[in-house]
């Protein structure tokens, strides 16, 4: 997987905050004897020297930094009684072109080592093992390889496999030519059908390349920062990768994955000595020390001057007027990112700066409606060398350039003379306190993902984790206006590593990416020898031929049912009544943090009120309420919760596929000395807002409207499922409307057709009809039941009812399905985009269906045995596979893929393929389709997560168990049986394909097809 950073993007910058400099989802986990007291500073254990012991009070925990004698490794382990272990083990990758190297090279360690040498063991791994997490990662300077997992022998199993693939692989010619790219006969076997470009990571960045955001965040960096590693793009340019050769990428895995370079790390209650013994015995002691120094990044030469650049980017078909589809950014080069400290508040100044209606950016670009709000870019990245503040807005006019970069300058101006103000501070203070007592099942990848950047560059990453120490540091020097002043002049106002990029929309963008991509094909096919064509058309036989090979997995770990224990005990659950208003509540370890989950139904609402439900979830908490002003108000909110969540909830019924819930997910969390203060709080939201500032209301629709497409492209195997979905069903139907590509289409209509006071109208009668206390039902989870939680409860709740008419409990309103016409329907949504989105939807039966379970299984089989082998590896998409969803559809997908028709065929084959392999369906196969279900059954549940599928979607313990027996009861007559069942071609299905896929023939006969175009196109 790419990621031009890990968490990108201001939208993630409270998250960044959380994380940042290991402040991250702390656990109250009871604190074991310590697991590795027998290791002691200066002594050497299994050829490792233990540097560094120490004691981080702030999470329970202690650290060990440990450095391999003979190797130079550095090793982390953080030990902590936490049973959901994570190893890792990274390298700072440092590329000086953009061929694609990290990145390719991180694909073709997973494709066989030494010790198991067949293709795609990453993969097939996937269903031997209960990993809670399980991927590989390149950024821009670094390529790490994580997993996690509860059962100590699963642990292992990964370990073993993880390393020969990163110490030992294979690097074959044709797994290379497979995962990077190669040229490929258009005809496979026929030698005079016209060559193209093929390749898994080819195409993955034809698709990264095609999305705007990506591609303004990359060509920012590569700009801000041009000397070095970051002025190149380490997943690979599509035009750029065609120049990579196999013996490339062999030399730069010898020098870039040597362990000199590596950095292993180890979190939770599993012995350490283990990983230690193992690592020095099997890999490490093999080999000399060989000096990193060609891969450290050095600091970037800072500029003399303020530079500009313009770029090009696509037009966004979905997106708004052409004419505003431009965006801007200003960004400064910051700290160096080992200056902990100095991450740590900057992280604080960019949220005083940018987040919320306090913060002086909002107030002077934002509120100003001249955009459609902040773009990807924006916020304080702290995970590369040299560190970045940018400001940048979306949906900007040309002309407003100016007037933008004039606003930020002031901006900054006014923040030196005037600072910030102490409430303001407070808040985000109190944000970073909350943070740490929050906690979640990942804790441990969350800290690896925190600290491997600083890591990556040699930082103190012991002193990081002191995040007590950094913090009383912080609120010490943010009360002190000369402090402030200091530091804005240090990094703004006397800083010229400065950028101002703006980028605009070219209708021939994706013609002259088309062109350059044929040019570069003709020149690669007109240079070729008459010897180099006939490996070019041998290479693709081989590669087909090996792609469909029946592997030898029992080199291969894997766990066995005996070695499998359930974890999961059945939640405490108290389930009372408060005025009319159901309650659930569960006593558990959150840690000093009580948390609010409430359901309001929406069933009430009419057709007119309806589509504007997403957009006043949105603007909700964002106006005047009763008591406070919008920007008072949310003072009051920062500084007492983790801020208010409002989700559009449809759920549906788990014995009834006629029946689903509509509603509003709302929630948040604070201390547990705030929670007079957070129902306080939700008594103003139910009091209703006063939506009558039109202005604001403008501009909240404004950039609700921007940041709609954002992320279309990202997920678009997501948007696939549910627009066919919604060929079958009203519930999907409802989904789509409120949640889908319809919903994006509707919205820009609405906002060009309906006027302010129109809005304010809609907005303000959804508000009325449901915002009611006996229209919610509410969900606390909490670690102290006293007598004062029940008497704050029970009042919000008697409050919320006074006055109100209806005396009944209030229950879940069901709405009733409306049959829909059982015809083969498809849809095409023409997207200008290199690479498609493809899937096909099949309707079968209820969660609580003996049935359900096989048809579980079966989509896990078909996903490893069939789509993944066929749709990937043969057809170069990214990805693709089968799952089933709660209310029982069957969704095959497929992600940035090049061949549409083909993989349409292949959804549609699956029976008729499943009648021809009945014997691939042996006891290690059902098992393995078996034990990737329990992967997902199994994860680790978070404290403030117990009973939430019963609150949600009246999914019990008991239910849920008989589900999982039910899954380990399924046998290969099963699996026959239900695809034959429900998934011949003959079925009923919806179809959708995203992308130009106007290029490829979609429609079968019998099937009637619509195409939905932008209003751009």
């Amino acid at each position: 997987m790419y990621a031009r950073f890990h968490n990108s993007g201001w939208t993630a910058l409270q998250k960044r905050l959380n994380l940042s400099n290991c402040r991250s989802y702390a656990s109250i986990l009871k604190k074991k004897e310590n697991l590795s007291n027998n290791l002691q500073p200066g002594k050497i254990y299994h050829g490792f020297v233990c540097t560094e012991v120490e004691p981080i009070k702030e999470y329970n925990m202690t650290a060990y930094l440990l450095t391999h004698e003979k190797t130079k490794t550095e090793y982390l382990h953080l030990e902590r009684d936490d049973s959901n272990n994570v190893f890792s083990v990274g390298f700072r990758t440092t590329p000086l072109d953009s061929m694609g190297t990290p990145h390719i090279l991180e694909h073709t360690v997973l494709c066989g080592s030494e010790k198991y040498p067949v293709r795609d063991p990453f993969f097939k791994m996937l269903n031997r093992s209960l990993a809670t997490f399980m991927n590989a990662m390149t950024g821009p300077d670094y390529t790490f390889y994580p997993f996690s997992s509860q059962n100590e022998i699963d642990y292992r199993n990964l370990q073993k496999v993880y390393l020969d693939a990163v110490f030992k692989p294979n690097l074959a010619r044709l797994d290379f030519l497979q995962e990077g790219w190669r040229l490929e006969h258009s005809k496979l076997e026929d030698k005079t059908s016209e060559m193209v470009f093929k390749g898994v990571v080819y195409n993955e960045m034809k698709g990264a390349f095609s999305e705007t955001s990506s591609l303004f965040g990359q060509k920012f960096i590569n700009t801000i920062l041009p000397k070095g590693t970051y002025g190149y793009v380490s997943g690979g340019d599509p035009l750029c990768i065609p120049d990579l050769t196999h013996e490339h990428l062999k030399n730069f895995h010898a020098t870039y994955y040597h362990p000199s370079n590596a950095r292993i790390y180890s979190y939770g209650n599993f012995p350490l000595e283990q990983n230690l013994k193992f690592l020095n015995e099997i890999y490490l002691s093999k080999y000399q020390y060989l000096d990193p120094a060609n891969s450290i990044v050095t600091p970037q030469e800072r500029w003399k001057m303020v530079q500009r650049a313009n770029i090009a980017c696509r037009v966004d078909q979905y997106g708004g007027p052409v004419e505003k589809q431009n965006q801007i950014a200003l960004g400064y080069v910051m700290s160096d990112i080992t200056e902990i400290y100095e991450t740590f508040m900057l992280s604080a100044l960019a949220e005083l700066m940018i987040i919320g209606p306090n913060s002086a950016f909002y107030k002077s670009l934002i509120e100003k409606n001249i955009s459609g709000g902040y773009n990807s870019l924006t916020g304080y990245e702290n995970q590369i060398r040299d560190t970045l503040f940018v400001v940048g807005l979306r949906d900007v006019e040309k002309s407003k350039f100016e007037t933008i970069e004039s606003i930020v300058n002031q901006t900054i101006d006014e923040i030196f003379t005037k600072g910030f103000e102490k409430n303001h501070i407070e808040s985000v203070l109190h944000g970073f306190e909350l943070a740490i007592k929050h906690q979640s099942p990942k804790f441990g990848l969350n800290l690896l993902f925190s600290l491997m950047p600083l890591w990556n560059h040699n930082g103190p990453i012991l002193n990081a984790l002191k995040v007590n120490t950094l913090l009383d540091k912080l609120k010490t020097n943010l009360m002190n206006p000369s402090y402030v002043k200091d530091v804005i002049e240090k990094y703004f106002l006397l800083n010229n590593h400065k950028l101002i990029m703006t980028m605009q929309p070219d209708p021939k963008f994706d013609d002259v990416f088309t062109e350059a991509e044929a040019k570069l094909l003709k020149t690669k096919v007109k240079n070729l020898t008459p010897e180099q064509k006939e490996q070019i058309f041998a290479d693709g036989i081989e590669l087909s031929q090996a792609q469909k090979e029946i592997q030898r997995l029992d080199v291969l770990p894997c766990l066995k049912i005996d070695e499998i224990t359930l974890n999961k005990t059945a939640p405490s659950l108290e389930h009372t009544i408060s005025g009319t208003i159901p309650l659930q509540l569960c006593k558990a370890n959150t840690n000093g943090v009580t948390y609010f989950k409430g359901v309001v139904g929406t069933d009430c609402l009419n057709e007119k009120l309806r589509p504007l439900l997403p957009f006043f979830n949105y603007v909700l908490d964002k106006f005047d309420t009763k008591s406070y002003n919008y920007r008072d108000f949310d003072k009051y909110v920062s500084k007492s919760t983790s801020g208010l969540s409002f989700v559009t909830h449809i759920a549906e019924h788990i014995d009834q596929q006629e029946q689903y819930e509509q509603g509003v997910l709302i929630s948040s969390h604070c201390l547990d000395e705030n929670l007079p203060k957070m129902l306080d709080i939700w008594t103003e939201i139910f009091s209703r807002p006063n939506f009558e500032n039109g202005d604001r209301m403008t501009m909240l629709l404004t950039n609700y409207c921007s940041a709609l497409t954002s992320g279309i492209i990202d997920s678009g195997h997501t948007y696939a499922m549910q627009a066919a979905r919604s060929l079958l069903s009203s519930v999907d139907e409802c989904k789509e409307s409120l949640l889908g590509i319809k919903h994006i289409v509707s919205m820009q209509e609405i906002q060009k057709t309906h006027k302010t006071e129109d809005i304010q109208d809609i907005v303000d009668l959804i508000g009325k009809n449901i915002l009611k206390g006996d229209n919610l039902r509410a969900a606390f989870h909490y670690s102290n039941a006293t007598e004062n939680l029940n008497k704050f409860i029970d009042k919000f709740c008697t409050n919320l009812c006074k006055g109100e008419t209806n005396k009944d409990v209030n229950r879940i309103n069901w709405t009733d399905t409306k049959p829909f016409q059982k015809e083969n329907r498809g849809i095409h949504i023409s997207m200008n985009i290199p690479v498609n989105f493809c899937a096909k939807v099949v309707p079968t039966v209820p969660y609580t269906d003996p049935d359900y379970p096989k048809l579980r299984v079966l989509s896990r089989f078909l996903t490893s045995k069939y789509l993944h082998p066929i749709v990937r590896e043969q057809n170069g998409a990214y990805g693709g596979g089968a799952m089933l969803t709660i209310d029982g559809v069957v969704n095959f997908y497929s992600y940035r893929d090049p061949n549409s028709r083909v993989t349409m065929d292949v959804f549609d084959e699956t029976a008729d393929w499943m009648s021809r392999n009945k014997d691939l369906i042996d006891e290690q196969n059902l098992f393995e389709a078996k034990l990737s279900i329990l992967q997902q059954m199994d994860q680790p549940v978070a404290e403030y997560m117990k009973g939430i599928e019963m609150f949600l979607y009246g999914l019990s313990y008991d239910i849920w168990q008989m589900q999982r027996e039910r899954v380990l009861a399924v046998q290969k007559e099963d699996l026959i049986e239900v695809c034959q069942k429900y998934l011949t071609a003959d079925k009923w299905a919806g179809k959708c394909v995203i992308g130009d896929g106007a290029s490829q023939q979609l429609i079968k006969d019998g099937e009637a097809w619509e195409t939905i175009s932008g209003p751009q196109d």
